[in-house]
């Protein structure tokens, strides 16, 4: 599985990370990456929403029906979508490398609830 959070790409910022008062990033804590800007990274945050919301509906088509054949393919769709879910998060690691340590404390506070 893709590790979110140890990417290899977290720490790639295009070179200066202070940005005037006129452009996307000025009351932001997010830095621009070699490839994104904000932009890009609300768009894969879309993107991500989107996947999951077909993950969803996929899983509902799957527990709606007994056919085998139609089961068999909203199965293999499904996973796809969890594919494309795996990659956009990697996207997001990647466009907006300050996200890691909120994410990071999220899933300690919910590795401390399973103890």
């Amino acid at each position: 599985m893709f590790d979110f959070l140890n990417n290899p790409y977290n720490n790639n910022y295009a070179s200066g990370n202070n940005y005037s008062a006129n452009d996307n990033y000025s009351n932001s804590r997010i830095e621009k990456s070699a490839v994104g800007d904000f932009d890009t990274l609300q768009k894969a945050r879309q993107d991500l929403i989107g996947e999951i919301q077909a993950v969803i509906e996929y899983d509902a088509h799957l527990r709606s029906t007994n056919d085998r054949l139609a089961k068999a393919t909203w199965e293999n769709i499904k996973n796809e979508e969890l594919v494309h879910v795996g990659e956009l998060l990697g996207l997001l690691a990647y466009l907006d490398p300050a996200q890691k340590p909120f994410v990071q404390k999220g899933l300690s506070e919910f590795a401390e609830r399973l103890k």
